[in-house]
């Protein structure tokens, strides 16, 4: 049975002359009709032409997919025509397959299925209508990418990580800054071109607390307090207010030594007045503009040690061009030993080295004497080039310290931090010790710091060192306590092995083993005045 005539308008390439049917293509008598489903659509779709290229020519929406198009029995398939070439008049008839006509078809029952095309998901139909590089490209329509099942998943699943991910930035901020004591980055420091002290509005970060937050006291107290503005007038906090919430909230503050929780009940009262002996006189005098000390000695001393301090005062700390003394100890009318006022007041009227503050003078109290001497320092002598913070029982080799200070490159003295240095330093965790620390006060490491036997800071840094402690929460230990003032301020401590804080006891004072140190302790106040005739005698040999 022959098939069906098939009416179709062709390009002018292939149709030849207008009115002629085509040599060589169709037969006059073997047109092809197209299948009865597709007559509908056919008639709704312009003209083939040069203008209308078969790659832009698609079926109607409403029409469902043809079925694949066989081509004439006696034509055989030949292969397409370069683009752009005009085919010859004896060229075979093209297969209607290659006329963009193959298409697949659709499962029955679920819509259009998944067409065959490349990872662009272009129908094959339009691959094999000729649209080379240069034809042009129809853009996938919204309605395409709805009706692709594989396409709405991915965009589904975009959508939904996007919001997930705004939600997540949107609400964990706020939880952080509750669960997450301080920011997540480290605030600016000082660095090599600008090591100037810098007080972050949170200090968090720099004491350490990058973690959760622990539950010991003095941790809450630094995250409340770290937290605050630093003009907040309420940053040291009351003094009675802060002893009694101790007392409150440390559940086993019965069973802490006894000196620690005296200390902890007065720890935020900060100011004290000079303690001034009867009669007149005693009075420290303040640095004249003309006579400001290159190297202050602020000596810690307790008022029954006067040996000590007479030693001190005969040896390394006696008259020298640029160099001052002072001694600095607490209330001598003290309630745990005889009442030393008297004698007190002597020695005061005597030498006038004596910085008094009516305090307890115990250990747990020695903080208090660093944090009353930087308040001394602003108001009194506010020039000091630098400051030596030592014991009354250390040996000090002026001479060569001073010429380690003036060799220091400015930047480096301009932010001096110089002792025996502490670094991973823990606490303490057994009862009975001079530094035991309880868990339930304290948790972490303790920061980098310069050994209390002796450092050496810069003058300079006093008023940035005051404004440090209102931000820092008090601690029993006052090189600790220096230490965590330094970290906030972003500098760091510098060590120099020219500082022996724990020299043994039984080690015989060399004088030639001194020449190479700056200072060394403790010696009783003997073997420092020995010491400091052997290195004063000119047939020393070493």
């Amino acid at each position: 049975m022959a098939p069906p005539a098939l009416s179709l308008s062709l390009p002018r390439a292939l149709s030849g002359a207008p009115g002629s049917p085509l040599p060589g293509l169709l037969a006059p008598r073997q047109s092809l009709q197209p299948p009865r489903h597709l007559s509908r659509c056919l008639t709704r779709k312009p003209a083939l032409t040069r203008q209308s290229p078969i790659s832009q020519v698609g079926l109607l929406p409403s029409c469902p997919p043809p079925r694949s198009l066989s081509p004439p029995p006696s034509a055989p398939p030949q292969p397409l025509p370069a683009p752009g070439a005009l085919p010859a008049s004896s060229s075979p008839p093209r297969p209607a397959d290659q006329l963009g006509w193959r298409t697949r078809a659709v499962a029955p029952g679920r819509g259009q299925g998944r067409r065959q095309g490349g990872p662009d998901q272009r129908p094959r139909a339009l691959e094999l209508a000729g649209a080379g590089p240069g034809a042009p490209t129809a853009a996938p329509s919204l309605g395409r990418v709805m009706r692709c099942p594989k396409c709405l998943l991915c965009l589904s699943a975009l959508l939904t990580l996007l919001g997930l991910k705004v939600y997540i930035e949107w609400t964990s901020e706020p939880r952080l800054s509750k669960a997450y004591p301080g920011p997540r980055s480290t605030p600016p420091g000082p660095t090599p071109a600008c090591p100037e002290p810098t007080l972050p509005a949170n200090l968090s970060a720099r004491l350490g607390q990058t973690g959760p937050l622990p539950m010991a006291y003095w941790n809450q107290q630094q995250w409340r307090l770290g937290t605050l503005p630093s003009g907040d007038s309420t940053e040291a906090g009351d003094c009675n207010a802060w002893g009694a919430a101790a007392a409150a909230e440390i559940p086993d503050f019965t069973s802490y030594p006894e000196d620690l929780r005296h200390f902890l009940l007065s720890a935020a009262c900060r100011s004290f007045p000079q303690w001034l002996p009867g009669g007149g006189g005693g009075q420290v005098a303040s640095c004249k503009d003309s006579d400001v000390p290159y190297l202050l000695l602020a000596v810690k001393s307790g008022p029954g040690r006067f040996a000590e301090r007479q030693a001190v005062r005969e040896t390394w700390g006696g008259p020298a061009p640029g160099v001052r003394l002072l001694f600095l100890l607490g209330s001598p009318e003290g309630k745990r030993g005889p009442d030393l006022g008297s004698l007190a007041a002597w020695e005061s009227r005597r030498y006038s080295d004596l910085l008094l503050w009516d305090f307890l003078d115990v250990p747990f109290n020695q903080t208090l004497k660093d944090l009353l001497l930087l308040a001394w320092l602003g108001h009194h002598c506010p020039s000091v080039r630098f400051v030596l913070r030592t014991q009354d029982d250390a040996f000090v080799h002026i001479p060569a310290l001073l010429d380690h200070l003036r060799a220091l490159p400015p930047s480096r003295a301009r932010v001096l931090y110089l002792g025996e240095v502490f670094t991973q330093a823990k606490p303490l965790r057994k009862p009975g010790g001079p530094f035991y620390v309880p868990g339930s006060f304290f948790e972490g490491s303790y920061p980098a710091y310069a050994s209390g036997g002796g450092y050496v800071i810069a003058g300079r840094l006093a008023p940035w060192l005051l404004q440090a402690a209102a931000r820092v929460a008090p601690f029993p230990f006052d090189d600790v306590y220096t230490g965590l003032c330094f970290q906030a301020l972003g500098l760091v401590p510098r060590t120099h092995k020219g500082f022996l804080t724990a020299w043994p006891a039984d080690r015989t004072a060399d004088p030639c083993a001194f020449r190479d140190l700056l200072l060394v302790r403790p010696l009783s106040p003997q073997d420092s005045i020995r010491l400091w005739k052997q290195l004063q005698d000119p047939q020393l040999q070493c």
